[in-house]
């Protein structure tokens, strides 16, 4: 008997391990593609010129902040384990001489941006409304994990997972977005098609961007 009461023991010791093991790697991977405690920082070439991003830790929000010369934009983010949720987005735009452009949009819920874990075929949607200065839109946003792929950027060969997307709007806003993702790193290729209207129908329109893409050219420390 007593050597069944250690056995028994040693076995729940061995289960509880094994889950702590299971919540920490779960825990390593939500947090990887956003990652703001590698200390880098990447450095884009975009249509907007060179874009500079950072990944941090403000309270219970990870901040994904994106700048350049004529753009800035800001997410922050709610960090799951089921999924990337964002709370609120800034972008900011300097179109012309005198002309700018710049939202800060909220949400009735948690926006998810993708699932996780980022698993080949996986698919997801959200619908909900977003609210800025002009008002209320209907969000709604498709999307699926496809498989990973060797991308070449200037920064080097990585081994990403794609994730394609498409966010409509009430207000005849549609864009189609491709993104490449790598764990402890984070966004190293995007492109967005502009198909509708809103703020980036504007920039299709005005200034001719029917395509806006981002592709990593450096990492730096710090």
């Amino acid at each position: 008997m007593k050597h069944k009461f250690i056995y028994i023991l040693l076995l729940v010791l061995l289960l509880i391990a094994l889950n702590n093991t299971f919540l920490a790697k779960n825990k390593t991977i939500s947090n990887s593609y956003f990652p703001e405690n590698n200390n880098i920082t990447l450095i884009y070439n975009s249509s907007f010129g060179e874009s500079i991003t950072k990944y941090y830790k403000d309270g219970d929000f990870i901040i994904n902040s994106s700048n350049a010369d004529k753009f800035k934009y800001r997410q922050n983010l709610i960090i799951k384990d089921d999924g990337i949720y964002v709370n609120e987005t800034y972008q900011f735009l300097h179109v012309l001489l005198f002309i700018t452009k710049e939202e800060t949009f909220t949400y009735n819920k948690p926006l998810l941006r993708f699932p996780l874990p980022l698993v080949s075929g996986r698919g997801w949607s959200w619908e909900g409304e977003e609210y800025s200065k002009n008002g209320t839109d209907k969000i709604k946003i498709t999307g699926k994990v496809l498989n990973k792929e060797s991308v070449i950027t200037k920064a080097g060969t990585f081994n990403a997972i794609k994730l394609e997307s498409v966010v409509e709007g009430s207000s005849n806003e549609k864009n189609r977005i491709t993104e490449w993702y790598v764990e402890g790193i984070g966004l190293i290729k995007a492109k967005i098609i502009i198909e509708g209207g809103g703020i980036m129908g504007f920039l299709r329109d005005v200034l001719g961007y029917g395509t806006i893409e981002f592709e990593l050219k450096e990492i730096r420390k710090g």
